[in-house]
């Protein structure tokens, strides 16, 4: 039987007074909630704590990315090792991955880019001869990979350290414009460390990279070499006729994952050649701004390369000496591009400078010149 009229109308005031005790609750509520925010925010400190808090959880997460990166590459390294017959490859990489140059003088700077070539050589020695002296019959492609994953992982080892610490003492200090300052930058590291962490494991494949367009460029030169020979440091040199002209190029030596030492290699020959060089030409690959076409060429005067000094300075001093001319062909790409595995626009892009640097030795030089041509860059899986 249904309900009575009298039924329906208790039943209409319960639900009636049920619902504005709801209500009521909910306006206090909000009016708590609203009071007490209007009370904060006068409380000294309040806000800046606030928006600390939440500034910091923003960083703490692109830390963690950061640091699962760098796992992941310790991973990787040790597991290379322990492939490579290294003992302990846990110990090996912590002692590696620590490693510090520190740079020379500067405020008297006489001879302070030899003391800077000396140092940064004896770093790179001194490795090696670590990897050779716990496995003597390692081949020099493993060395080589060995010593690019350690370098990858000690780059991002640096990035994670250095995020953290300024992190640390944010929250120290209580300092909100330093946690600002962080939260601006940290996405760049993380798009740097995921760049790293790519890098890694193209390196480790031994295919061309991006920084691999000069050593490419130079080995089409090559291939039609008669003659090669080891001209400094992981570099080798051979002559070509070209247009009746002598073309001597360089390039690290590959396919092992080095850029070898091309100052060092540019000033052997040219001294060889007793100054008797025409023409300089650098070829290298050069970071792009951002809306710039990955893959286009650009032309200038000076020498393309990207070193701490030592390298290039070499080519710089020698040319001075002699009176030679320095012509500059460079590729664009973005970092990311640069250290990962080489684009197509990249790998189409180096016939192009072929062409390129053939216009400017016959625009530039005449029969019977001696052009020196190098190939800058990274030759992993690059041959001559």
């Amino acid at each position: 039987m249904g309900l009575d009229i009298f039924g329906i109308i208790a039943l209409a005031q319960s639900s009636s007074s049920s619902n504005s005790l709801g209500a009521n609750l909910l306006y206090f509520i909000i009016y708590i909630l609203f009071l007490g925010s209007f009370v904060l925010a006068f409380f000294p400190g309040f806000q800046q704590r606030s928006q600390l808090w939440f500034i910091s959880r923003d960083v703490e997460q692109k830390l963690s990315m950061i640091e699962n990166y760098l796992k992941d590459s310790k991973s990787v390294s040790e597991k290379l090792l322990k492939d490579k017959g290294i003992p302990d490859p846990k110990a090996f990489l912590n002692r590696v991955i620590e490693r510090f140059v520190i740079d020379p003088v500067s405020i008297e700077p006489t001879d302070i880019i030899s003391r800077m070539k000396l140092l940064m050589r004896s770093n790179e020695n001194t490795v090696r001869e670590m990897i050779t002296r716990l496995n003597p019959n390692i081949d020099p492609v493993s060395r080589s990979q060995i010593e690019i994953s350690a370098e990858v992982t000690m780059a991002l080892n640096q990035i994670y350290k250095i995020i953290r610490h300024y992190l640390l003492m944010a929250k120290k200090l209580n300092s909100i414009m330093i946690m600002y300052q962080l939260q601006m930058v940290a996405p760049i590291y993380v798009k740097l460390a995921e760049a790293y962490d790519k890098a890694q494991k193209v390196f480790l494949q031994g295919i061309p990279v991006g920084d691999g367009l000069g050593p490419l460029v130079a080995s089409r030169f090559l291939m039609k070499a008669s003659h090669k020979w080891t001209v400094s440091q992981d570099t080798i040199a051979g002559i070509v006729e070209f247009e009746q002209r002598r073309l001597i190029v360089v390039k690290a030596e590959g396919p092992m994952a080095t850029v070898g030492t091309p100052g060092e290699a540019v000033q052997n020959v040219i001294e060889k050649e007793e100054g008797k060089v025409a023409r300089i030409i650098t070829v290298d690959a050069a970071l792009k701004l951002e809306g710039e076409e990955t893959g286009s060429i650009a032309e200038g005067m000076g020498v393309a390369m990207g070193d701490p000094g030592p390298e290039k300075i070499a080519i710089e001093r020698v040319a001075v000496k002699y009176n030679i001319p320095i012509d500059a062909v460079i590729v664009k790409m973005s970092m990311e591009e640069a250290i990962t595995e080489m684009r197509k626009e990249v790998y189409e892009a180096a016939d192009k400078v072929v062409d390129y640097v053939k216009n400017l030795i016959l625009e530039r030089t005449k029969p019977g010149d001696t052009v020196v041509l190098v190939g800058v860059g990274n030759t992993a899986g690059i041959a001559q």
